[in-house]
């Protein structure tokens, strides 16, 4: 089985099964995958999600933690993850003013939980300033230098003190519980 899969020209029914015997073969080897799932169909919007646990069904996978379920004819790309779980910090820049920010932590890498807070879709877990409309440019120079920890506590340490940092500097922070 390839790494990844990715849709191209096939019709629905050959994708469909193609996708679903890459995700079987990842369940049977118990192996985490990332989903390129087609959020807003009409805008052609991609929200990157990581399956850890999941559940699998003839024509779609639901997420064990909230069971939202992501229809096989909406994801465009699946791959196996193969890193070990880490957690990180990312910034980002609200609506161009390079005075506001958002301080974030996740597993995802940043340019992922970006797409995802941009949608400002409560089941992807958007953050406040993205609830209100809110959207986003991530600030690497401002978090690529940080390290990753294997435990999320450690993350939410570090964001809660680069927030305080950042305020401290005159930014108007945002996040960074």
């Amino acid at each position: 089985m390839p790494a990844s899969i990715t849709r191209s020209t096939e019709p629905d029914d050959q994708w469909q099964a193609a996708l679903g015997a890459f995700v079987w073969a990842a369940a049977k080897s118990a192996r985490p995958i990332l989903i390129d799932y087609l959020f807003d169909p009409e805008t052609g919007h991609i929200v990157p999600q990581r399956l850890y646990r999941y559940h699998i069904y003839d024509d779609y996978l639901t997420r064990d933690r909230d069971d939202f379920e992501f229809g096989f004819d909406l994801i465009t790309r699946a791959e196996y993850i193969t890193k070990p779980r880490t957690y990180g910090i990312y910034i980002v820049e609200l609506d161009g003013n390079k005075n506001h920010l958002y301080v974030g932590q996740t597993w995802y890498e940043p340019h992922e939980r970006l797409a995802q807070h941009n949608t400002g879709f409560a089941a992807f877990h958007a953050a406040r300033p993205f609830k209100r409309g809110a959207r986003g440019a991530l600030r690497p120079d401002l978090y690529a230098h940080l390290p990753r920890f294997r435990s999320q506590s450690q993350a939410e340490a570090l964001e809660a003190q680069v927030a305080r940092e950042l305020t401290r500097q005159g930014f108007r922070v945002e996040g960074g519980h």
